[in-house]
């Protein structure tokens, strides 16, 4: 497993440890388009159930999105950062 690096691009700071995919999007979903989405590995917790007492594993699947104003800047900076991220696993 990769050490967490931070960094920062296209206006947004991510930690390269926690990605998962990138994922573009041309189409109109609830009136946003030119989409660029990152997903990020499955984190878990533990939350204390207050009527019980007892732990429950709470499973989070988190996603960031950027809209861009065409979808060729969307697309040039998905390139980018999966160049980043890949220089990052090759470490």
């Amino acid at each position: 497993m990769n050490k967490h690096k931070v960094i920062s691009h296209a206006g947004l700071a991510i930690d390269l440890a926690t990605i998962k995919c990138f994922k573009l999007s041309p189409f109109s979903d609830l009136g946003k388009t030119n989409i660029l989405i990152i997903e990020f590995k499955t984190r878990y917790n533990y939350i204390e159930n207050p009527k019980t007492g007892e732990f429950e594993k709470q499973e989070y699947n988190e996603q960031t999105e950027i809209e861009f104003q065409d979808y060729e800047t969307a697309k040039v900076y998905k390139l980018e950062w999966q160049e980043i991220w890949e220089d990052y696993l090759n470490e």
